[in-house]
This record gives structure tokens, C-alpha cells and sequence, in this order.
């Protein structure tokens, strides 16, 4: 529980700080169906609204699935297809992705979960095409708010994750770091819906690079169609 609110405040702090900065609302849907003790089929689809400069609005669907190999280990590929409405124009991004999921270790009753996750990006619009390499980490873990054997109960997401991109030969917004909290409700084993405030620092290269600040407030909603 300290973690998460020394995170948010140091956040809120840099944000405050900043001169560059954007809000951003996300809204998307998550369903999972799972095949026998392995195998899962899982997906998102979303719209993403940017007020920036000029509003950017963005759609997604990005389908999956995952290998568990072991207990603790899972492997995961997919992709995902965005478009983004900006100054009149459309961009496409199409994402194939791979990753490795490791949940170890369990710190003070907290599971935590380690995800490392390879994105292969291809750009293409009216006035160029572009490719860049992304790796990233995410450590997330759920704390339990609801401590009875009930199955509804809320708790609070936390999830740290690190970025890193390859490809510097042109003009780039990137992402470098996101800091996740907020409040869930798991409603049964079958559906449960979360709210997200995520604060993450962004650099950009126009003429010069410089870094500034976002703030997102995202919904999310879970459904698994066999738990």
C-alpha cells in the first residue's frame, strides 16, 4: 500500500512540475477463453482520446495467446492493429508481439508478476512509413482489499514498467516509463472491471528531444468466457 501512493505522489509531483504535458482517456475491453490447462486465447479492443495540441483519437484490436509452460512461467504472442485519427490524417500501426510472463516471487503475501514483452512496429501513413523495435517490463502485482472467502472483492492494481525503443532516424514520440494504480472489483469468476490512473513520461524528437509528462485515467473491463 505505501508503495503505491509514494509512486502516485512522486508522480503527481512530476507532473506538476512539467511543462510539456497531455490527459488522455482510455477505454477497452478484455475477454480470455481458456483450452484445458495450457492454452488460452485472449484479446483487447479499445479507443484512446489524446488532448494534446490537436485531439488524436485512437482504435485498437489486439489478439493473443499464451502457452503455460509451468506454474510460473507463460509465453505469450499476438498483435495488434491501431488507428489513429490526427490533423486530418490516419495512421496505422500494425504490432506483432512477443513475451515471456514469469508470477515469482510472493513478497509479503503479495504475488508479484514479471512480464517482458518484444513489439515489432510498423507505421504507415499518407507521408511515410517507419519501423521501430520496442522492448518492455512490466512488475505488477494485486493488493487485495477484501480479505473473506467471498468471490466478489475489491483491490488495487499496481504495475511498474520500463521501455525501450530502437530506431532513432527520424522524428519519434516514445515511451520511457508508466506507473499504474487505481481500483478493481471482481464481480465473479467470470467478470471483473478496473479503473486506472497511469502516469508515464514521454520523449520526443522534433527539432530538438525533449520529455514530458501524461496523465491517463483508463476503464477496463474483464470478461473470461470459461473460468
Amino acid at each position: 500500500m505505501k508503495i503505491c501512493f509514494l509512486f502516485l505522489a512522486f508522480y503527481s509531483f512530476a507532473y506538476a512540475q512539467s511543462n510539456e504535458s497531455t490527459i488522455q482517456n482510455w477505454f477497452d475491453f478484455t475477454s480470455s477463453y481458456t483450452f484445458g490447462e495450457q492454452w488460452k486465447v485472449y484479446g483487447d479492443v479499445g479507443y484512446r482520446i489524446i488532448f494534446d495540441d490537436n485531439v488524436i483519437n485512437r482504435f485498437y484490436f489486439r489478439p493473443a495467446g499464451s502457452l503455460q509452460i509451468t506454474d510460473i512461467l507463460a509465453l505469450h504472442a499476438g498483435f495488434g492493429l491501431f488507428s489513429s485519427l490526427v490533423d486530418n490524417r490516419t495512421i496505422w500501426e500494425f504490432r506483432p508481439f512477443q513475451g515471456i510472463q514469469v508470477n515469482w516471487p510472493m513478497i509479503f503475501s503479495l504475488p508479484l508478476t514479471n512480464y517482458i514483452r518484444f513489439e515489432e512496429r510498423f507505421f504507415r501513413s499518407t507521408t511515410s512509413n517507419i519501423f521501430i523495435f520496442r522492448w518492455r517490463y512490466q512488475l505488477g502485482t494485486r493488493i487485495k482489499l477484501d480479505q473473506n472467502k467471498n468471490e466478489k472483492l475489491f483491490y488495487i492494481p499496481v504495475q511498474l514498467e520500463w521501455f525501450a525503443n530502437y530506431n532513432s532516424d527520424y522524428n519519434f514520440v516514445a515511451n520511457e516509463f508508466r506507473a499504474v494504480t487505481g481500483l478493481g472489483y471482481v464481480v465473479d469468476k467470470s467478470w471483473r472491471f478496473e479503473f486506472n490512473t497511469i502516469f508515464q513520461n514521454t520523449k520526443a524528437s522534433l527539432d530538438e528531444i525533449y520529455t514530458f509528462y501524461d496523465v491517463i485515467f483508463r476503464f477496463r473491463i474483464f470478461k473470461e468466457f470459461n473460468p
